[in-house]
């Protein structure tokens, strides 16, 4: 078997494994309130995004969020995809576990060798991946990158890292919704310029 057929195949084994957003937060009670806040945060910025741009979002798309809710970055992470995918009614949204999965996840699904949460993949009704997001916002990734090149101590650094505002809600959940938007966008177009009923058909003579 070729590795994208084997990688096709976990994809579709790892979703149909799925738990649900609900119980997703139940399942033990790590950072719980600030899902909450989340969630109540993406209510309002969700009516904010213009239908047709949830429209254009709105192709036939597999989305899996590979995530655990003992994760920081998870509890900032997943009631954002979970609010949009609410708005998304061609998507089918799933959650998995990423410690039900650890071998999958090594073989397929790190990033620069690690295992990062959450993991957001966007697929075709094949379960070939499209696009993928993850574990927090590019404007988070630079401002740590300025943090360590201090040579700050563990004490400074924790200091000026929860200083931060871009670390907290709600910029971090409006930061996360606009990426998770453009990366669904280009998911979207690609599922929609390739679809079987948008191809030109051949005339015959």
């Amino acid at each position: 078997m070729c590795l994208e057929m084997r990688k096709r195949e976990i994809f579709n084994k790892m979703f149909a494994s799925e738990i649900s957003y609900e119980e997703y937060t139940k399942k033990n009670d790590y950072h719980v309130e600030r899902m909450k806040e989340s969630w109540f945060i993406l209510a309002k910025e969700v009516k904010k995004i213009p239908l047709t741009q949830i429209s254009s979002l709105n192709e036939k798309l597999l989305v899996l969020c590979i995530a655990e809710n003992w994760c920081g970055d998870c509890a900032n992470g997943v009631p954002v995809i979970a609010r949009l995918a609410e708005e998304c009614n061609n998507w089918d949204f799933r959650i998995v576990p990423r410690d039900n999965f650890t071998e999958e996840v090594e073989r397929f699904y790190t990033t620069v060798g690690r295992k990062k949460i959450p993991l957001v993949i966007f697929a075709d009704e094949e379960g070939d991946e499209i696009m993928r997001w993850v574990e927090r916002p590019t404007r988070c990734y630079h401002l740590l990158g300025m943090l360590r090149d201090q040579n700050l101590s563990k004490e400074e650094f924790l200091e000026q890292y929860n200083a931060l505002n871009e670390f907290k809600n709600p910029s971090i959940s409006q930061e996360i919704l606009r990426e998770l938007i453009t990366v669904a966008d280009k998911a979207s177009a690609i599922v929609h310029v390739n679809s079987p009923e948008k191809k030109p058909k051949l005339l015959v003579h």
